[in-house]
């Protein structure tokens, strides 16, 4: 992937973070590395589950394509994807995952199944975890540390 396709996951991010959301940016990417999808979270302003990312990112694509279907098409996002959008993700026929840090607690891609049974679920779909610099990992802390303050605050 390209550095500027990394820069725009990461500054997809910063905005979610700039609106008080968990800093995840997602991109989607055609055959030939253009980009025809994008989000960032916006949950809490939405009040929907379904302002994830990589949601948003897959419909912004699909307007773009006239098609649900995304064949050939990458989605990068800065945070392993969920179980949620994983689903939405593969339906979607994307063929490639790339994601920067793993997430422990709702991460479905590396943290909730192996490699084989991603395998026997979606045979089609390849996904790779790329190193970011510890970029994601920073200002998902910085996120949790500003959220942790405000409720001490609040007490």
């Amino acid at each position: 992937m390209q550095e500027i396709h990394i820069q725009k996951v990461l500054g997809l991010a910063q905005k979610a973070f700039v609106s008080s959301e968990i800093p995840v940016g997602a991109i989607v990417l055609d055959k030939s590395g253009k980009i025809i999808g994008k989000g960032y979270n916006l949950t809490h302003k939405h009040k929907s589950v379904l302002g994830h990312a990589e949601l948003r990112a897959l419909k912004q694509a699909f307007k773009k394509t006239e098609d649900w279907r995304l064949d050939g098409c990458t989605l990068m996002v800065n945070l392993e994807p969920c179980l949620m959008c994983l689903g939405a993700i593969a339906n979607s026929r994307i063929n490639k995952i790339v994601y920067f840090l793993a997430d422990p607690q709702f991460g479905s891609v590396k943290t909730r199944f192996t490699s084989e049974q991603l395998q026997k679920l979606f045979p089609k779909l390849t996904i790779e975890q790329m190193d970011d610099m510890g970029a994601t990992k920073e200002l998902m802390q910085l996120f949790f540390k500003k959220l942790r303050s405000k409720k001490h605050i609040a007490r």
